[in-house]
């Protein structure tokens, strides 16, 4: 049996993108804009017309913005749609440490099966976020046009899923001491001084923080270095590059990259309202293959602590 690979909103990926990757659906998060209206999000730039106008506003201290998943019933529709088609779905959920996407997705499926319709829905808990998860849709249809099933797609997934790794800076601390996130005293202090803090993913689908560095130019050296020491097989992968109104400094890392490492292409993306609510302005990430995570980020953190000195 056929099957199609689905993702939402957050996975940054544009028409363009979605086309070349063959993602054949993507279930739309919602936001609340300042004035109380729910939308449902984008990847299109089609509610904000330009990343330079949806950052503008969600750097205004006045504006308040927020995200909810989709909800069980806009699951159910969208992989119905399918199965009644005769195709199998995969879907690649938002990391459950960050969002109840997973946890609706699995109810749908759920309740698509009592309703008794055919087919089979596998969800995938990616533990990532943002094109993080563009790399695993990537991955599945590289695995669909070889000739896997749903179910052989599927246990790749789940198997290779920890493999994916994030690294780069997070410069502006004051939009994440708005979120709760860091107190008011360490961005303060952290923006005064240009602290960046950079970090990798861990095994529980958050990132962990393995360094914090001082300025542009040690924040290129030590994202580019930590790539170096943990890709596998380069030459095999595209490299996505994640940024929330910091396009200059993916544009930097993109440069360092291709000048370093042989991979086969860069790929720098806008991060859309989903995640640019979340995140807020001031990410420059690039997302590879590496090794699986380790426990604790304990090997993450010895290669981290050999670039830095410590």
């Amino acid at each position: 049996m056929s099957f199609v690979i689905i993702t939402d909103t957050n996975c940054e990926l544009n028409k363009e993108l979605r086309e070349r990757f063959g993602l054949d659906d993507m279930i739309p998060g919602h936001i609340v804009t300042p004035d109380g209206q729910d939308h449902l999000c984008d990847t299109d730039w089609i509610l904000f017309k330009s990343p330079e106008e949806f950052y503008s506003q969600l750097r205004d201290k006045k504006k308040t913005f927020s995200t909810s998943p989709a909800s069980v019933e806009e699951f159910k529709i969208c992989f119905k749609k399918h199965l009644e088609k005769g195709e199998d779905v995969i879907y690649l959920a938002l990391s459950s440490a960050l969002s109840g996407t997973y946890n609706f997705a699995c109810m749908a499926k759920t309740e698509l099966e009592q309703e008794g319709v055919k087919g089979n829905v596998y969800i995938v808990d990616t533990l990532r976020y943002s094109v993080a998860i563009s790399l695993l849709v990537v991955k599945a249809n590289e695995l669909r046009k070889a000739g896997k099933s749903a179910k052989e797609t599927f246990e790749w997934l789940e198997e290779n899923k920890n493999k994916v790794h994030e690294m780069g800076p997070m410069d502006d601390l004051f939009f994440l001491s708005r979120k709760g996130r860091v107190s008011f005293g360490a961005a303060f202090m952290g923006t005064m001084v240009g602290v960046k803090p950079m970090g990798d993913f861990n095994n529980q689908g958050m990132t962990t923080v393995l360094t914090k560095v001082l300025g542009t130019k040690k924040m290129i050296e030590t994202t580019v270095e930590y790539i170096k020491r943990t890709i596998v097989n380069p030459e095999e992968q595209i490299i996505f590059i994640a940024n929330t109104d910091r396009r200059k400094n993916a544009e930097l890392i993109k440069e360092r990259l291709l000048q370093e490492i042989k991979v086969k292409e860069v790929i720098i993306v806008d991060c859309g309202p989903t995640s640019g609510t979340n995140i807020g302005p001031g990410l420059a990430v690039a997302f590879y293959f590496g090794n699986n995570v380790s426990e604790g980020n304990a090997e993450e953190t010895k290669v981290m602590n050999a670039i830095t000195g410590k």
